[in-house]
């Protein structure tokens, strides 16, 4: 069996190339050996290389080989996984580091904590369609597969850049409440008093969502629509009377979004007639749950559930330098001789670029941050930071997890250390710089976010703020014609400014950190909305991905919606001996058994799993939790 890289595919469409690692293990009631596991993979791999999904002409997989050294597992068998690794990141270059023998080493550390690993080479199209949803599905399909021949397939982790799950909800929501219709138009309405009214418009739920590709009995290829589509929205107001399946009323708005590339979970069928007296008819329908498949359907609370865990080891949103090409008036650069940021003066206001428009990809900090990624995954796992071992939490206004981490482990029962429980007013932007740079472990981090990072109290003297990273700004401010090394963009928020921040000065403490991040669209990419995941533009300044790389994260679970919920169980689960990814899939376990809506926030958090999905490793444990 040949497991090297092969030749090389150049083409212009379809750029992307991915490695995958393989393991197999023995299940009860199924034997598999390694050898065997190995073997299937490797057809499996030849059948799926040149894979066109929907046979349009365009391939979703290029290629699929083997590539690397299998590795068995050193100890009691756990299970299997997949780790897909972007081969962009394998190709040798003078200024570019070389990730092999990093991979390597964590497949070999991943054996010793009981995984068989085999890498795979792939290529996934990465051109200019926005067509993420179905190459996203041709490598679900590809999973589909590993599973049926190797059962123990227990998950992915994506290395690099990969495409990614958009899902757009719709559901009937029946409100009760003041309200405006046709807003700012000759139709418009204003109810001061409460009425009673269903609204039922589709709306995105998640710009990130593993479900997806985790899910591989749902019927995901019934949901997907790449094309732009127009979804049709209606309101209906019934005024004091509750009317829960709808009516005829001439109270009303009409109206549709769009969307593409997409998945869509119709939750809000309903059926709308105009009648001759001006009035609508307007009917909400059962739901259907078509995204489910027939095991998920018989659930209390049906539901689409992961069958496998899934996460994304990805800083290229984050790993940006300063350009090279902006220069002052005198020829300076962003950067100093020494490396570090200086002030740049142009000619005029108008020819100072906005300061955030001064950063750039950068392949090389790509790779490092990936192989820092590695090597504290390696480290974390031969128990090198044992001394952080520590609970922390730091919450706006949305209460303290430290009780429940006390709860989770008996070892934290007692722990009581001043500055790791920070709620409330004393959350200011300062004490959440400070907070970070206590060594800890287990980290609940609350405040209100945004795809870009999250708002805590503000701390006006930019001067602590720059004092708490370590004294220098790894970004700019804007005077009338210079930019200044400084942080007055974060005195109300840590973003990728104060983490970048951190991470050049060696502010942190040389430790590990595991994220549970409930802020809303804490991990929702930029540009997920109307760019192809190979748009450079595509997830920049990402939030929960810069607090990861910048600060010693291995593991994040995070939220790509606005909503109010937390996964539910996740800190127990891990102090049972689960993994961070086993948590994750718990949670939806939970939702899909509850006996009523009330115990899922209502009809509109039904399904609010769905907008939960893991970051970095999800094979991680904590130490000394219970097995």
């Amino acid at each position: 069996m040949n497991f090297g890289l092969g030749s090389r595919v150049r083409l212009a469409s379809l750029p992307c190339l991915v490695a995958v690692l393989v393991t197999g293990l023995q299940v009860a009631g199924h034997a598999e050996s390694f050898g065997d596991s190995a073997r299937a993979v490797t057809r499996l791999c030849e059948r799926f290389s040149h894979w066109d999904e929907n046979r349009d002409g365009t391939v979703e997989v290029d290629r699929l080989s083997p590539l690397g050294v299998p590795r068995a597992a050193t100890t009691a068998l756990r299970g299997t996984v997949l780790v897909l690794v972007e081969d962009r990141l394998l190709s040798s270059g003078p200024e570019l580091p070389d990730l092999r023998e990093e991979l390597d080493g964590y497949a070999v550390q991943l054996a010793a904590d009981g995984w068989n690993v085999l890498c795979v080479a792939a290529r996934v199209y990465a051109g200019p369609r926005h067509q993420d949803g179905r190459t996203l599905l041709a490598l679900r399909r590809f999973f589909t597969a590993v599973k049926h021949r190797v059962p123990s397939f227990s998950g992915a982790v994506l290395v690099g850049s990969f495409p990614e799950a958009y899902l757009v909800r719709q559901y009937n929501w029946r409100q009760h409440n003041p309200f405006t219709i046709n807003a700012g138009t000759s139709r418009e309405k204003v109810f001061s008093e409460p009425v009673h009214l269903i609204r039922s418009r589709a709306e995105p739920v998640a710009t990130r969502c593993e479900l997806v590709l985790a899910d591989l009995d749902g019927r995901w290829d019934r949901a997907y629509f790449e094309k732009p589509t127009a979804l049709p929205s209606a309101i209906a107001v019934y005024g004091t009377e509750e009317r829960p399946a709808g009516g005829p009323t001439g109270d009303y708005e009409l109206g549709s979004d769009t969307f593409e590339d997409f998945f869509f979970v119709n939750d809000g069928r309903y059926s709308l007639t105009m009648r001759q007296d001006g009035q609508i008819d307007f009917r909400a329908l059962p739901t259907e749950n078509r995204e489910c498949s027939p095991r998920d359907l018989r659930l209390p609370n049906p539901m689409a559930r992961p069958d496998i865990c899934v996460s994304r080891i990805n800083p290229r949103g984050v790993a940006l330098r300063p350009k090279t090409d902006v220069r002052g008036t005198a020829g300076e650069g962003l950067l100093g001789a020494d490396g570090l940021p200086q002030s740049v003066t142009f000619a005029s206001k108008e020819e100072r670029p906005r300061w955030t428009a001064v950063w750039e990809p950068d392949p090389a900090l790509e790779r490092r941050l990936i192989i820092e990624f590695l090597r504290r995954d390696r480290r974390y796992r031969r128990g090198e930071f044992a001394a952080a071992c520590k609970p922390a939490s730091i919450s706006t206004e949305f209460g303290s997890s430290l009780e429940e981490f006390r709860t989770a482990f008996p070892a934290w029962r007692d722990f009581s250390e001043e500055g790791y429980d920070i709620d409330g007013r004393e959350a200011t932007v300062v004490a959440a710089i400070e907070w970070l740079r206590r060594p800890a472990l287990l980290r609940a981090f609350k405040a209100h976010s945004s795809p870009w990072g999250s708002d805590f109290f503000p701390t006006e003297d930019v001067t602590q703020i720059e004092r708490a990273v370590g004294g220098r700004a790894w970004s700019w401010q804007e005077g009338e014609a210079v930019l200044t090394p400084g942080l007055k963009h974060s005195t109300s928020r840590l973003d990728f400014a104060v983490y970048r921040s951190l991470y050049e000065n060696h502010a942190l403490p040389d430790a590990a950190n595991l994220f549970i991040h409930t802020g809303c669209e804490s991990i929702a990419p930029p540009g997920a909305h109307n760019r192809p995941y190979s748009a450079p533009e595509y997830g920049s300044w990402q939030g929960a991905e810069a607090l990861m790389f910048y600060c010693n994260g291995l593991a994040l679970i995070g939220r790509a919606k606005v909503f109010y919920d937390e996964p539910r169980e996740f800190a127990a689960q891990l102090g049972k001996g689960r993994t961070w990814g086993e948590a994750w899939r718990h949670y939806f376990e939970i939702e899909a058994r509850a006996a009523s809506e009330d115990e899922v926030g209502g009809g509109i958090g039904r399904k609010r799993a769905y907008f939960w999905s893991p970051l970095g490793d999800w094979t991680i444990c904590l130490p000394g939790a219970a097995m």
